[in-house]
């Protein structure tokens, strides 16, 4: 006998319900479902760099950065864009962007004029070179001395570059080691080069003087009709003579030429032929004119030794060094200026210091008070151009120098 299915309300109710727990989980699913197909993965971006190490190549540096694939495709659109490989020198920057392991852009900067760019457009990369917006303005820096021109001038914002230019103006005629005084004062007329706004350096020195202590100078550069260019102060004479006056930019002298000082190892009264610049270990030391080196190796109390003989028989004399300048030989031309050694403790020292002595006909000279010779003054037929010259930047500069005018812009 067949039995009927009652159903309840009851009944009905439970079936409704797993029903729709059933149906709201389909959903959800095909929501999440969905969902996933629509999430799209951010891009992976690697943005890198490297500079170029000594003796390494681009394709080096590519190597180490990329994929060989990658690699050789960026060689190969250089080579057809005829990129210089030969001046790929130490210090030049390489930037790579890869997106999803994609390469996107590359560039090679030398300098900030020079800029090497490849970009991936579709299958293909092109490839250019920046051309920069570069400017040069006039830019006037005055500043009074309250510890030592590189730290003042460092304070006034510029950079350490513009010290030893300014400087070098004026080797001939201020030891800035032993002449200066805290509330000499000094000014600096100079071009300024900007690439597309960024400061990249100074170009020349266009006027400067320095007052104090130690006399007014000025430094104007002139360059006449002939091509002979250099600085003059205001009577035209050039302020280059045959010798620098201090073999170290900057220092300061521990111990004087003297015909009588205790020795501070040796514990005895005997002279003292030259001049102690104290420096810390490694400081550059120069020669302080142009001329042969005599001698180079230990000598006694003098350590490490060269000897220079110039002209007009003058000869110097550069002791307790730490090592000598690679390529330094006897027998050598050196030129004013340039570096022959570093500042060390070698032989009777107490501490690191650069002994130096300046001889003439074969005997010790105070180095502090010999009168040297200069180098040739603006020929008399473009002495009245160089007159006109000096006189409207003397005017212009002091024009810029009254409180409240406005000086050059920096860009």
């Amino acid at each position: 006998m067949h039995i009927p299915t009652v159903y309840t309300m009851n009944g009905l109710k439970n079936i409704s319900t797993a029903n729709c727990k059933i149906l709201i989980l389909m959903v959800l699913v095909l929501i999440a479902c969905q969902t996933k197909k629509n999430v799209t993965q951010e891009p992976q971006v690697h943005n890198m760099h490297r500079l170029v190490k000594k003796g390494q190549t681009l394709e080096l540096v590519l190597e180490e950065m990329i994929s060989p694939d990658h690699a050789f495709n960026v060689i190969s659109a250089l080579k057809s864009a005829g990129f210089p490989f030969r001046r790929c020198i130490p210090g030049d920057t390489v930037r790579v962007v890869l997106c999803d392991d994609e390469l996107v852009t590359f560039s090679y900067t030398r300098s900030y004029t020079e800029v090497y760019y490849l970009a991936r457009c579709d299958d293909f990369y092109t490839v250019a070179m920046k051309y920069p917006y570069i400017d040069t303005t006039h830019y006037l820096l005055s500043g009074e001395i309250s510890s030592t021109l590189y730290e003042t001038v460092l304070e006034l914002g510029e950079t350490p570059n513009l010290v030893y230019r300014f400087a070098d103006v004026f080797a001939w005629e201020i030891d800035f080691v032993t002449e200066t005084q805290n509330g000499d004062s000094f000014y600096v007329y100079i071009e300024k080069t900007y690439c597309d706004s960024q400061f990249i350096g100074y170009g020349n020195i266009i006027m400067t003087r320095y007052t104090g202590h130690v006399g007014d100078y000025y430094g104007i550069y002139f360059c006449d009709p002939e091509g002979h260019e250099d600085y003059y102060n205001l009577k035209g004479e050039s302020l280059r003579k045959s010798l620098l006056k201090s073999p170290l930019r900057f220092s300061y002298i521990s111990s004087y030429f003297s015909k009588k000082r205790f020795h501070p190892i040796l514990k005895v009264w005997r002279p003292h032929h030259g001049l102690d610049y104290s420096a810390p270990t490694g400081t550059p030391v120069a020669s302080i004119g142009a001329g042969v080196v005599t001698y180079k190796g230990w000598k006694g109390g003098y350590g490490n030794l060269v000897e220079i003989k110039h002209m007009n028989n003058f000869r110097t004399r550069y002791g307790h060094l730490s090592k000598f300048v690679k390529g330094l030989y006897k027998g050598k031309h050196v030129t004013m200026g340039e570096l022959i050694g570093y500042v060390g403790s070698t032989g009777l020292s107490t501490g690191p210091h650069l002994h130096f002595e300046l001889h003439k006909n074969g005997a010790p000279i105070n180095p502090l008070k010999v009168n040297l010779p200069r180098a040739p003054a603006v020929k008399k037929k473009y002495l009245a151009d160089y007159e006109q010259l000096r006189d409207s930047l003397i005017q212009h500069v002091e024009e810029l120098l009254i409180p409240g005018s406005e000086g050059p812009p920096e860009v």
